[in-house]
């Protein structure tokens, strides 16, 4: 008799749970998304509840994600044992690559930031250059998609002339990904902040690395970042051994970090949310589970 009242208590908070991650089916952009549910079990691990499965998540993952831990509500044994079980998430970090089953890609930044097309895939040099491999893109199904916060796209930024001198590390950087700003090295990021820039402190593929250093006389020294595994990444460079000699250099945030160290400049975002793409809209039939892409 008490198993039958707990169920009877546990069913109102599981159709809430999960008639807040179900999706509408597809009609309109508006209607076509619902973000996922996060829960926490009593033994405080995290899932996050999607097409009535949950997932096990990370803290770290849902930073990535845009999904604030404090909004998890704490469910009891028997509701969680009544919703599904699944895959867990892979950890994810912010600079994360996703491509949808239909193609569309997105970054990962605090939340889900659509990348429109080639253009503005190519602008910030995650499509590789100068031998240096594209950057991998995880491929996640629709639904997954569907139940993140979607945020303001990624601009396409036009890469323009090489403006700077050859063989020195802002004519490496500019020929890596679009510089839309001039200056020294140690002026790059409150000139890119002020051109609309996101900046910050976090190495992200694609990023550029700003930092002082009494080596170049003041002017500073920039990279750009070519890999990232948590808090270690690893940054391509020149003049570093000599004007016009490309070289890559790994440090570490908590260990090792740049000496002189500035920040990193990021990218532009478009100021609204961009349409729902396909990916969200047409969900495949069957979830294909994450993998790496070359």
């Amino acid at each position: 008799m008490r198993l039958r009242r707990t169920l009877v208590a546990t069913l109102p908070l599981l159709a809430i749970i999960l008639s807040s991650a179900v999706f509408v089916a597809p009609g309109s952009a508006a209607a076509a998304r619902t973000n996922g549910a996060l829960i926490s079990a009593p033994d405080g691990n995290l899932f996050l509840v999607y097409d009535g499965v949950r997932h096990g998540v990370d803290s770290p993952t849902l930073l990535a994600l845009g999904i604030a831990e404090q909004a998890s509500q704490t469910v009891s044994q028997a509701t969680l044992e009544a919703i599904r079980d699944g895959a867990r998430l892979p950890a994810l970090q912010n600079g994360t690559l996703l491509v949808g089953p239909n193609g569309g890609r997105y970054l990962l930044f605090d939340g889900l930031h659509p990348i429109p097309n080639d253009e503005a895939f190519n602008s910030y040099g995650w499509n590789g250059h100068g031998g240096f491999a594209p950057t991998p893109l995880l491929a996640v199904d629709a639904s997954f998609l569907a139940a993140l916060p979607l945020q303001a796209p990624v601009l396409p930024v036009e890469r323009g002339y090489n403006r700077f001198d050859w063989g020195y590390c802002t004519w490496w950087v500019a020929q890596r990904r679009a510089v839309t700003w001039m200056g020294n090295a140690i002026q790059w990021y409150g000139n890119a902040q002020a051109q609309g820039y996101a900046v910050g402190d976090t190495p992200t593929p694609g990023a550029i690395l700003v930092r002082r250093s009494a080596y170049w006389g003041g002017y500073g020294h920039v990279a750009y970042v070519e890999d990232v595994q948590g808090t270690t990444f690893t940054v391509s460079e020149m003049n570093v051994a000599g004007v016009g000699r490309l070289s890559t250099r790994t440090y570490n945030m908590v260990s090792d970090p740049p000496s002189g160290f500035v920040g990193f400049i990021y990218w532009q975002y478009g100021e609204t949310v961009a349409p729902i793409y396909t990916d969200i809209l047409h969900q495949e039939a069957a979830p294909r589970p994450m993998e790496l892409l070359p």
